[in-house]
């Protein structure tokens, strides 16, 4: 049961209180303004209503102190404290001329004086107040295994203290994703800073990697403004971009000072967003750290995947930062026997090695305690097959549609469209859509929220981009229906607030990706408004979802283009343009990838020599010329994931064994956690027969975020390597055809070829006129013809469709292998000339040892 908020008002105050509650997300509470339903007894209401409350809100008015029905809630409130010392009481004055002496002398010592004036300041008081209470409803008030933490935090606030008269202001919370960060944010704050119990209650910021000042710019100004206008900001916009840095890092400064007036602390919340690719600061955040100094009363907090290497640190006395470790194995017990009666079980435990392949991690050992609760433990005692990639079983099975409600699916499925989405919006689609209660909706986010699969960031709901890739992985986009009813219910809310002039930034990005998502162009009316990051965001997103989408690769380039006249930093531009590059290559636009790919050279980018690389290998050109630049990127130690990956498949291509086998040792520590690294290891164990390694690859590949496909591409090889189920292979490629969720060229010749071999030609030909269509060119369909040729046993015929070909492939060599060694076998082929043909069949195979014929590029 979720804690209940009563909201008690004037109502004169409605519109102001209305606005108050649209950022307050219903997955952490229900929210009762006082209005009741036709023919209810007002009365009772109220007072049953106030009972139940865990927290009592006042928003104190002079229409509210002379309302009669505002003194009944009051007096019904302070019975419900009497009974219930826990009930937590507020009272905020939403006027500048009522006093606390007004309100009655027992409700005084309640009065909250500095939560800041606007709708989204008492919003966020409420949210940080009911974060306490909802944690109190779990029985986990404090965290498990962070003592020795705090300690060490504080022993080094003090030591800065002594060594500079003051205390640091500046604060780095640097871990893994999920690890608790945030957790140990709280209660720093709360034990080192005592008398300004508060701060905690400031303004917290989701900004994506590559955000820049405006991204804060504009975060913090809708948190200070009472009326964020669409006009005003664009306009503000443009000022600030066009102030030095110097300018803009001071602006930043007071934004930030403002709340520092409030006893309220900053936070910002990003996964490397303050560095460079290079692992260094981006050159306004010493800025920021140094204008930070002049004022003790203001702080900021900084959530980092990573640490700011120690000699940057030593110019700033303010600046404190920690790493947070994983947790025990003893403190994962121990919170997931406290979690699991939110989930409505019983605690109920794994075995100790399962609660070691947790890994420390509380968020994992929170979606594993859900599990448990729906399966019980022996679905993760029973398969303990790969206990180092179980955090990804656990999240892959959580995800699975069969473990979630029809309204958690919708939820899931339109948060895996958005970078973060407005709580109220989100409730609005899915109550209309489920035909259910504002109730039954808070109760399923809260069960999400407690999965750790939702994360809430201040009013909005956002899941991880891990969870993003891997449920975008399982299920695609979603219901088109659904993504209908989601886009119209945008477009509505953007047209209100257009109308009304009120800038919504959650609502403007959600618009901006459904936009992209569906094929559609950016509008004037949206490119004043529009932040780097955000378009950045956009592009990637666009690119990973169709690298075999023609319409997606041209928007790729339709929108990353005029990144190279916007203002904006370099390391974004260049991000937006190598996808660019990439889209380009795809579409075979030799000239657009020459002039984009000279602007880049002009600009000196580290990335140019990947990139040229990348359209080498994609247009068919020298692999060894590509090779010599990938050794030059791997200097330049950019994309050093993809160069690896790329690397590793020409020299694989180029039969250059020894190279290989010696980058595989060098990038050893790449090798599980890249998918192209990991893909080429698994084509080589297939190639050499080794299933057995090559399925256990296979398992850890496919717990990967964004795969496209490989893995059950390389289960299909081994269906049709190994067990001759053309069929099931098909079968399987099929399902992931229709999945849609990317490599659709190399997965549909994986398809042709299978549907070839298991006797249906029709498919296999219209897979080969598909890729036919898409290259402009016969080699495809020839490829296909010959298959088709052997498997009907006219050897010839299927030799003369490869000498067909405009080139030769290491795959097309492997084929004729195949041929040879079929004819050999043929009770029609002359003994006398038997041996020779498998002869020449092994000739081939030893010399493309390490190959599959199925392999190909994704």
């Amino acid at each position: 049961m979720l804690p209940t908020v009563f909201l008690s008002l004037s109502g004169k105050d409605e519109a102001f209180v209305k606005r108050v509650q649209e950022h307050l997300p219903d997955g952490l509470a229900y929210f009762y303004p006082r209005s009741f339903a036709n023919g209810e007894n007002l009365i009772s209401a109220m007072e049953e209503r106030t009972e139940q409350a865990s927290i009592f809100v006042l928003f104190v008015s002079r229409a509210s102190i002379e309302s009669c029905w505002v003194n009944f809630e009051v007096d019904r409130a302070k019975l419900a404290r009497i009974k219930r010392p826990d009930l937590r009481l507020l009272a905020f004055p939403i006027e500048a001329d009522v006093t606390h002496e007004e309100l009655p002398a027992w409700m005084r010592e309640y009065w909250i004086p500095k939560a800041g004036q606007t709708p989204r300041d008492i919003a966020r008081y409420i949210r940080n107040v009911l974060a306490g209470v909802f944690m109190v409803k779990l029985h986990t008030t404090k965290p498990y295994g962070r003592g020795a933490i705090l300690d060490q935090l504080a022993r080094d606030y003090q030591n800065a203290i002594l060594a500079n008269r003051e205390g640091p202001n500046v604060f780095v919370f640097a871990g893994n994703e999920g690890i608790g960060r945030r957790t140990v944010e709280r209660e720093f704050l709360a034990q080192t800073f005592p008398g300004t119990p508060e701060l905690n209650f400031g303004p917290e910021f989701q900004l994506p990697q590559f955000a820049d000042l405006a991204d804060l710019y504009r975060a913090m100004r809708q948190e200070i403004e009472a009326d964020f206008s669409i006009a005003k900001f664009q306009r503000d916009l443009e000022a600030f971009n066009n102030l030095s840095i110097d300018e803009r890092v001071l602006e930043i400064a007071r934004n930030i000072i403002h709340f520092g007036e409030l006893g309220q602390s900053v936070t910002i919340v990003t996964g490397n967003g303050i560095f460079e690719d290079k692992g260094l600061l981006k050159p306004w955040v010493p800025l920021l750290f140094r204008a930070m100094e002049s004022s003790q009363r203001a702080k900021l907090c900084i959530v980092s995947n990573r640490q700011i290497h120690e000699y940057e640190t030593i110019p700033h006395k303010n600046l404190l930062q920690i790493h947070i470790p994983h947790l025990q194995d003893s403190d994962i017990r121990a919170l997931m026997i406290a979690t699991a009666p939110a989930f409505g079980a019983e605690p109920q435990l794994p075995n100790a090695d399962v609660i070691s392949a947790i890994g420390g991690h509380p968020g994992i050992a929170k979606a594993t305690t859900r599990l448990i609760a729906q399966k019980g433990a022996f679905v993760l005692n029973n398969d303990m097959r790969e206990l180092y990639s179980i955090q990804d079983e656990v999240l892959s099975e959580s995800l699975d549609f069969a473990n979630l409600s029809p309204i958690e699916k919708d939820a899931l499925s339109i948060l895996s469209w958005v970078p973060r989405l407005d709580g109220q919006m989100l409730k609005d689609v899915i109550v209309q859509r489920h035909a259910i209660s504002v109730e039954e909706f808070a109760e399923s986010l809260g069960n999400l929220i407690l999965s750790c699969l939702v994360q809430v960031s201040g009013s909005s709901y956002l899941i991880s981009a891990p969870i993003r890739g891997l449920f975008r992985r399982k299920f695609g986009y979603g219901s088109v229906e659904l993504r209908t009813a989601f886009s119209q219910a945008l477009k509505a809310a953007w047209a209100e607030s257009a109308k009304d002039d009120r800038l919504r930034i959650d609502l403007f990005d959600a618009v901006i990706y459904m936009i992209a998502l569906e094929g559609g162009t950016l509008t004037p009316e949206f490119k004043g408004l529009l932040l780097p990051s955000t378009l950045q965001e956009v592009v990637r997103e666009t690119y990973d979802r169709g690298h075999d989408d023609d319409a997606a690769l041209k928007r790729v380039v339709s929108w990353g283009l005029p990144a190279k006249i916007m203002k904006m930093d370099e390391t974004t531009r260049e991000e937006i343009l190598s996808y660019v590059v990439r889209a380009q290559t795809r579409l075979q636009d030799k000239n657009g990838v020459q002039e984009t790919l000279k602007f880049i050279d002009d600009r000196g980018y580290r990335s140019r020599f990947y990139l040229r690389s990348f359209f080498i290998r994609h247009s068919g050109g020298d692999l060894n010329e590509a090779a010599g630049l990938l050794l030059k990127a791997r200097t330049a130690k950019k994309y050093m994931r993809r160069v690896i990956g790329d690397l590793a498949l020409c020299y694989q291509k180029l039969g250059m064994w020894p190279e290989l086998q010696q980058l595989l040792k060098d990038e050893e520590r790449y090798a599980d956690s890249n998918d192209v690294l990991l893909d080429v290891k698994i084509g080589t164990l297939i190639a050499q027969g080794d299933y057995k390694n090559a399925e256990i690859a296979i398992r850890n590949l496919r717990t990967h975020p964004y795969e496209d496909g490989r893995a059950d591409s390389r289960a299909a090889m081994i269906l049709m390597q190994r067990d001759r189920d053309y069929a099931g292979a098909q079968t399987l490629l099929t399902h992931l055809l229709d999945r849609k969720t990317g490599g659709h060229v190399p997965v549909r010749r994986l398809r042709a070829i299978a549907a070839a071999h298991s006797g249906d030609f029709e498919t296999a030909r219209r897979d080969a006129e598909v890729l036919k269509a898409r290259f402009g060119g016969p080699d495809m369909a020839l490829r296909i013809e010959a298959r088709i040729k052997l498997q009907q046993g006219d050897y010839d015929g299927a030799i003369g469709e490869i000498n067909k070909l405009s080139s030769r492939s290491v795959q097309d060599e492997l084929l004729v292998a195949r041929i040879l060694e079929t004819k050999a076998n043929d009770l029609l082929t002359p003994i006398s000339a038997r041996d020779g043909l498998r002869r020449e069949a092994a000739e081939i195979r030893v010399k493309y040892r390490t190959i599959t014929e199925f392999d190909f590029n994704f």
